[in-house]
């Protein structure tokens, strides 16, 4: 038998999901229309007149390389002090 508390318990969990907005007419199109709106890196940076050419992505490419190859001649067992100054 289903006691009152129960019946209680499981009346305020649908209410608070009906009051809560999970539940509702929103169609997916709606959330499809934003996301379709919402411009992307590539449109901003070309309003902007903001552009990275092939040369400079292998020139960060490059320094980046190098960067991991000085981070990688670092021993973990290395100490290293930090002094305030």
């Amino acid at each position: 038998m289903v006691s009152f508390k129960h019946i209680g318990i499981v009346a305020i969990l649908l209410i608070g999901l009906a009051f809560s907005g999970c539940v509702g007419d929103q169609t997916a199109d709606d959330e499809v229309e934003v996301e379709a709106e919402a411009p992307t890196a590539d449109e901003i940076l070309a309003e902007e007149g903001v552009g990275l050419t092939d040369s400079e992505i292998e020139e960060i490419e490059s320094d980046l390389d190098e960067l991991e190859a000085t981070l990688s001649e670092f021993d973990e067992d290395e100490n290293l002090t930090i002094e305030e100054v």
